[in-house]
């Protein structure tokens, strides 16, 4: 077996463990789409026992003043150490399709833990997969090595965002379809900690919504908030077996910098002239199908 495959796998079993160790029953997850509207954005990251990094993107205004309805959108890390509670929760949120970003590497190891009867489609479109464009893999390959020293993880995901913006375009393009064609059921889209593919999803969604990039990049930012949390387990045996150079660049590569969006919205604007052109003729999306989206997600 490749000894990348292992040393990830190790990794995972470890952080896994690490997150299982509970001492208490956790309290029942608050959904906000069923709270008043005056509560729901102090719980529009979902208290999951497994799950990290759910967050639903109800409540963002547009510049028009319509605002994206709750328990439509939501964005999340894997479900790999989803627990039962998290499945039961996952089958009554009302949830249509759920959308996996992750590369063949990724998926194989830490699948993702569903409802045994999910009432939801799986869309799998892998996005960063496959030779130089599997970064998982890169970065484990690196960690196995010790080649850490020449990473600059900063530069590696701009590079990476840049990517989002032009050669994962018809990627992309089939998420935007995705979303469109869910019905009234809910969307959740997710890649491993749900916050680069996955951001620049909820990024590029937001946008053609209308919602200003203020609000985006705020969105965004959050991901520093909850990423992490879900990765503490890994971060401590990295730091133990590998030291504190790999702990310390790999930890950057687990967060979020305002930078890595801008690199990909600067990245639309020099592949594609605007971001409306982007819409247009990289999604391939008709005015007629920009305005479905936004009365169908929009209240």
């Amino acid at each position: 077996m490749n000894k990348t495959y292992l040393a990830w796998g190790s990794f995972a079993i470890i952080a896994t463990l690490f997150a299982a160790i509970q001492f208490a029953p956790a309290p029942a997850v608050i959904v906000p789409a069923q709270l008043p509207v005056s509560e729901r954005e102090q719980h529009r990251t979902l208290n999951f026992e497994g799950i990290h990094n759910f967050r639903d993107l109800g409540g963002y205004r547009t510049e028009d003043g319509r605002t994206v309805r709750w328990g439509k959108l939501y964005r999340s890390a894997n479900f790999h150490t989803a627990s039962r509670a998290d499945r039961q929760v996952l089958s009554d949120l009302g949830i249509s399709k759920i959308i996996d970003f992750r590369s063949s590497a990724e998926k194989k190891q830490e699948p993702n833990k569903f409802p045994e009867l999910p009432p939801f489609a799986v869309v799998e479109i892998p996005t960063l997969d496959g030779g130089d464009n599997d970064v998982a893999t890169e970065i484990m390959a690196r960690i196995e090595d010790g080649n850490m020293a020449d990473l600059d993880p900063n530069a590696f995901m701009i590079a990476a965002n840049r990517q989002f913006a032009y050669t994962f375009t018809p990627q992309f393009n089939q998420f935007i379809d995705e979303v469109g064609d869910s019905g009234d059921g809910a969307v959740v889209w997710h890649c491993s900690a749900g916050k680069d593919r996955t951001g620049y999803a909820a990024a590029i969604l937001l946008r053609i919504l209308g919602v200003p990039m203020a609000s985006i990049s705020e969105d965004y930012m959050l991901s520093n908030d909850y990423a992490l949390e879900g990765r503490q387990g890994m971060l401590r045996v990295l730091r133990l077996f590998k030291g504190d150079e790999a702990a310390d660049k790999i930890a950057v590569l687990l967060g979020v910098q305002p930078n890595w969006l801008e690199a990909a919205f600067a990245e639309i604007d020099a592949r594609w002239g605007s971001f409306d052109n982007y819409v247009s003729q990289g999604l391939g999306l008709s005015t007629e199908q920009v305005e479905a989206l936004r009365n169908s997600l929009l209240e």
